[in-house]
């Protein structure tokens, strides 16, 4: 009886059993089929095709672009210094007159001494006229290290590869220029005299070149005067050109004794 008892007991709990999991199956089929509705509704509520890229440029809000304006401006002229230096400096070297005054009038020989002479001067006119910007420190280090630069290249392609030798010669350069530069501004915050003495020393050593110190020092105001008028936009893009040497035209070394004493 107890044996008939215990069978009985078993056998319901595996009904019951069977029952959870009947109704667990039922629930998981409805869970089935909800899933396979809801598939279908985001099939049907959106589109399978690729999500196009917008074609646009992102443009940022003028307030952020104005602070990071403001942040990078102390920087922009430390950076644009080199190639407007390289711009300027171009216009410095496109002097027209060096055979026709430097060599032909002024009697100085046609060496590389010669060439850096002349060009300090014109680089000095440059130097004069950016020291009205503010940036003018960024501009004027780009011009001289244009210069030197070209300076460098001409010495090598002239057949010196030494290294010391170049850099030897660079440094002498280095002090010739800024005795130049002195000399010169010396000269022009003062008066003539005293920078026709510059322009004696620096450009034309010559003991009877005093027409030619003298048209030297009236191209210095007149080429100044031409700077002080161009925009400083317009000097900053090398937008100038430098005029020729003039008042010597036509003399000769023979004519010299006789227009001075005339």
């Amino acid at each position: 009886m107890n044996r008939g008892l215990l069978v009985g007991r078993a056998v319901c709990q595996h009904r019951a059993r069977s029952e959870v999991v009947g109704r667990a199956l039922a629930q998981h089929r409805a869970h089935d089929a909800l899933s396979v509705k809801h598939m279908v509704a985001l099939r049907a509520t959106y589109s399978t095709a690729p999500t196009p890229t917008p074609t646009g440029r992102f443009v940022l809000p003028e307030k952020y672009a104005n602070m990071i304006r403001n942040l990078l401006q102390p920087f922009v002229p430390r950076y644009q210094g080199p190639a407007i230096g390289l711009a300027i400096y171009t216009s410095c070297t496109t002097y027209p007159d060096f055979d026709a005054f430097w060599l032909a009038q002024c009697n100085m020989p046609h060496t590389f001494q010669t060439w850096f002479s002349t060009t300090s001067f014109y680089v000095w006119m440059a130097m004069v006229r950016l020291r009205a910007s503010p940036h003018a420190k960024h501009y004027m280090q780009g011009l001289i290290d244009a210069f030197f630069r070209d300076a460098e290249a001409k010495m090598r392609a002239s057949g010196v590869t030494s290294g010391r030798i170049v850099n030897d010669t660079l440094k002498d350069l280095v002090s010739s220029f800024k005795g130049t530069v002195m000399s010169l501004d010396e000269g022009f915050a003062t008066s003539d005299a005293v920078l026709a003495a510059a322009v004696w020393r620096n450009l034309v050593p010559e003991d009877d070149a005093v027409l030619q110190v003298d048209a030297v020092v009236r191209f210095v105001r007149e080429q100044l005067s031409m700077l002080d008028a161009c925009k400083m936009e317009d000097v900053l893009a090398g937008g100038f050109k430098f005029g020729p040497v003039m008042g010597v035209a036509g003399d000769k070394a023979g004519d010299k004794e006789t227009k001075l004493s005339g």
